[in-house]
């Protein structure tokens, strides 16, 4: 799923080379498209590299004989404002919601993709969106895999983030547009209505309603407050 909370899905691939690069994931980039292309465990398909770097699903090129079974997530329950912890059922979107906050349009945490992700969750180290920020070197070096040298440098990493704008600190928790330029803090920004949102160029009703709920969520509220304590800025 992408910052949206539009559910997107992933094929995960016997890993493949392609020019230098090597592919195990590539997103399907749509629900429809998955269901219209019926591509099922086993099958083999066709990948490309879009722009010279991002892997791009082309076809399915062969299909396995056994047809298995596959039941995606339900797209009624998940939206914009779901999945803010890792309960049953939100598995994939709050991890989708890691690997946003973490990945280059949000905070550049280095070092961190969705299986490391995955990990921590999996060592019950990372349940809300936040959790990362209180771990320390010693409790990431208990996850399976990491050791002392790989939790170090993602500590640092994870310390590094409270310094991150403003800005990008909105775009990680996934605001629905980027408005933070040029206005000043979360207060000022929770405080707006829809008419306040349209007087901004660019944005319709539409979108500010978007933004008035976004402000309004209460996970979102309380994640607001952590960061407020935490000392990162605008909050």
């Amino acid at each position: 799923m992408g910052r949206s909370g539009r559910i997107t899905p992933v094929l995960e691939l016997a890993p493949v080379q392609l020019d230098d690069r090597r592919v195990q994931r590539v997103s399907v980039g749509s629900l429809r498209r998955w269901q219209q292309l019926d591509i099922r465990p086993g099958d083999q398909v066709e990948v490309a590299l879009a722009g010279l770097t991002i892997p791009r699903l082309q076809s399915v090129a062969w299909r396995a004989q056994q047809r298995v079974a596959v039941t995606p997530p339900d797209p009624a329950q998940h939206g914009p404002l779901t999945c803010w912890q890792a309960t049953p059922g939100c598995e994939q979107q709050f991890r989708a919601r890691l690997v946003w906050l973490g990945g280059r349009q949000g905070l550049q945490l280095e070092g961190l993709g969705a299986d490391t992700w995955q990990a921590l969750i999996d060592a019950g180290l990372v349940h809300g969106l936040l959790d990362w920020m209180e771990l320390t070197p010693a409790r990431l070096a208990t996850v399976s895999g990491l050791g002392p040298a790989r939790a170090a440098l993602l500590a640092r990493s994870f310390a590094d983030a409270r310094d991150r704008p403003f800005a990008r600190w909105l775009q990680a928790l996934g605001v629905p547009s980027s408005v933070a330029d040029g206005l000043p803090d979360w207060a000022a920004l929770s405080a707006r209505g829809a008419n306040d949102w349209q007087a901004l160029e660019g944005l319709g009703s539409g979108r500010a309603n978007q933004l008035v709920a976004f402000f309004a969520c209460s996970e979102v509220r309380t994640l607001a407050t952590r960061l407020h304590a935490a000392g990162v800025q605008g909050f």
